[in-house]
């Protein structure tokens, strides 16, 4: 079945990310599917931590996801390294198993890609002791020999990629309640942030993300919450139509230094693309493991 999200969801979510008090920032330890600081997907505005002026011990993350029968399995190895904890960049090679679906799954079934992503943070929270002020970061991701859709109707592989800005705030409501509230605005050529191949042209899409994290004796826990709007049409199928991106997750994290993360999620990717087009993968699974050296 088809997840759709109204449209005044995106501003809400964007705008709560730069609209509250906070009381102090929250360190970026766990990497995206790209390699960047953030969810499974999206990006924060944070960056990894690092000391004024000097370069920090990279950031090693690997990301398992079972997209389901027809898109098959993706695995992501990334390092990521940061620099006086306002710029970060790093690489990651996505990897690929093959799905079984005769029909679809020659859609999906090539080897992976390479991605490059860069992220500075130009804004740090709470700047000139401006509690209401979030982090602000803009970036990009360039993914190369992508192969997915592609090969199979132009027989090579293409590139895709996004530039974005994103605002990240963490604040404390009453004094108990810890809440982390992040969005921006992508630019993107790119269906599912790659994983889906190219969509046929760029286009501005909207992403947020709340979570709950909860400090306890050692660990951190976090509910987490992502919306991730897609392009509109697949490129060389553009009768798809490819729906809103959904990840609900629970991050694990060592606390107070967060050397360590792991991410448990699942989400609503996309099932019906069109008529006739099942891709089944509305109910994807994913496992990411972070380590801070």
């Amino acid at each position: 079945m088809r997840t759709t999200t109204p449209h005044h969801l995106y501003i809400l979510v964007t705008l709560l990310a730069v609209a509250f008090l906070g009381i102090r920032s929250a360190d970026g330890q766990a990497l995206t599917m790209d390699g960047q600081s953030g969810v499974f997907f999206q990006p924060w505005a944070n960056v990894v931590p690092a000391s004024p002026k000097k370069f920090n011990g990279p950031t090693l993350s690997y990301h398992a996801v079972t997209a389901g029968p027809v898109a098959g399995d993706y695995y992501n190895v990334s390092l990521e390294e940061g620099f006086g904890n306002w710029l970060e960049f790093g690489f990651t090679r996505g990897n690929h198993t093959d799905g079984g679906d005769p029909t679809f799954s020659p859609l999906f079934n090539y080897a992976g890609m390479n991605i490059f992503n860069v992220k500075a943070k130009v804004i740090a929270e709470n700047i000139h002791h401006m509690k209401w002020v979030p982090a602000v970061a803009i970036g990009g991701v360039l993914r190369t020999n992508v192969p997915y859709v592609s090969q199979t109707f132009v027989h090579k592989n293409a590139t895709n990629g996004d530039i974005y800005g994103v605002a990240t705030k963490l604040l404390v409501i009453e004094k108990k309640l810890p809440l982390l509230l992040s969005g921006g605005v992508r630019g993107t050529n790119a269906e599912v942030y790659g994983y889906g191949g190219n969509a046929t042209n760029w286009q501005a899409r909207t992403f947020g993300a709340i979570a709950f994290p909860l400090p306890m004796k050692h660990v951190l826990i976090a509910p987490t919450f992502e919306v991730d709007q897609e392009p509109h049409h697949l490129a060389y199928v553009t009768y798809a139509n490819i729906p809103t991106t959904l990840i609900y997750a629970v991050r694990i994290s060592r606390y107070p230094d967060m050397k360590w993360s792991v991410d448990i999620g699942t989400g609503h990717v996309v099932s019906s693309a069109a008529p006739g087009v099942n891709l089944k993968a509305n109910n994807a699974l994913a496992l990411a493991l972070d380590y801070r050296f």
